[in-house]
């Protein structure tokens, strides 16, 4: 079974005028931005890179300042934020406030979330307010979901899914409703029973994404036992209007000496439960990437800052030194930014 892939790369040229601009030279400011808005956590997930942090750094952004900057943001052309982690963000104190004020200055909003706080309190809020919904569930089953998450949520989770789709049908929202699974040696066989159960829900997708950081250069994802797992789960879903998804991003990283810059950060950048805004969303950590603090700064004096600039002018995908989560995009605007002289870009067809 070939598995439809998240193309990311695509999502750029939907703003024709952004890479015109910095065709041009200028430096648009984000369309997209990721928001950390707590450290705090209620699961211990083995796959989770910032978990070092979220254990012994319990950040939360002040509410009145993240509101004040969101409208910033958003006089400043952006048009999406994701809320995410960092910690849960649903275990901020004025999430929904927060979700809400983001709504109405005219950002559409996106939730990255464990699913646990969903429940049948907050669930007509989600669907009132988000363009989509994503839930991290890393395993099919109670058990192999405990193992990589840390808790005894799996229940949970699936009933606050359920809550979600009730209540968007309820509400006819069109917010999109997902949930994304990180395959695994231990858990890939419960894929099926994950992916009937959310068919059963009336979720929108399962996306089944390989672990990044593996070294076996993809031999698990492509064996014949993996594939026939998909093949099973597909079934499952035969139907219903759950699709099967995958994750791509991991196979370009060959590509890493082809981009002359990083196009990627005129697309999207992150805002830290700290306060800190990090040069790209991979780059929460590392502190050599952080352009600014929203504690401090407004968003104008954080993107035209020196320490940003500076950045700019010497980062590109083969030399920052961290995983580009971001090389499809890079490549993407590398090839409309500078065409191959033997193409001869004015003859299309």
């Amino acid at each position: 079974m070939e598995l439809r892939n998240f193309d990311f790369s695509r999502k750029v040229f939907y703003h024709p005028e952004r890479v015109a601009a910095h065709k041009a030279g200028e430096r648009p400011f984000p369309v997209t931005v990721e928001i950390d808005l707590t450290n705090r956590c209620n699961h211990r997930c083995a796959f989770c890179y910032y978990a070092e942090t979220v254990a012994t750094d319990r950040s939360t952004l002040d509410t009145g300042v993240i509101k004040a900057r969101l409208a910033e943001m958003r006089a400043l052309g952006t048009r999406g934020v994701s809320l995410t982690g960092g910690g849960e963000p649903m275990l901020h104190k004025d999430f929904v406030e927060i979700m809400e004020h983001a709504r109405a200055v005219g950002l559409d909003v996106g939730l990255i979330t464990n699913g646990s706080a969903i429940g049948e309190r907050n669930a007509e809020a989600l669907v009132r307010t988000l363009s989509w919904l994503r839930v991290s569930a890393a395993g099919g089953n109670a058990e192999s979901y405990r193992k990589v998450q840390g808790v005894d949520h799996f229940d949970r989770v699936l009933a606050g899914l359920g809550q979600a789709c009730e209540a968007r049908a309820r509400l006819n929202s069109s917010t999109n409703i997902g949930v994304r699974m990180l395959g695994t040696p231990d858990n890939i066989a419960t894929v099926p029973l994950l992916a009937a159960r959310l068919a059963a829900l009336g979720v929108d997708y399962l996306q089944v994404a390989p672990d990044q950081f593996t070294a076996d250069e993809g031999a698990f994802w492509n064996a014949p036992e993996t594939r026939a797992v998909f093949e099973r789960a597909g079934a499952a879903m035969a139907g219903a209007r759950t699709r099967l998804l995958t994750a791509g991003y991991v196979w370009h990283q060959d590509k890493l000496d082809y981009p002359r810059a990083c196009h990627a950060h005129f697309f999207q950048f992150a805002v830290l439960a700290d306060g800190h805004v990090a040069y790209c969303k991979n780059a929460r950590g590392a502190e050599a990437f952080y352009i600014g603090d929203i504690n401090q700064n407004t968003m104008t004096e954080i993107w035209n800052s020196e320490t940003n600039r500076g950045i700019e002018a010497w980062c590109r995908p083969n030399n920052c030194g961290l995983f580009c989560k971001h090389i499809q995009m890079n490549v993407a605007l590398e090839e409309a930014l500078y065409p191959d002289p033997d193409m001869s870009p004015n003859f299309v067809g």
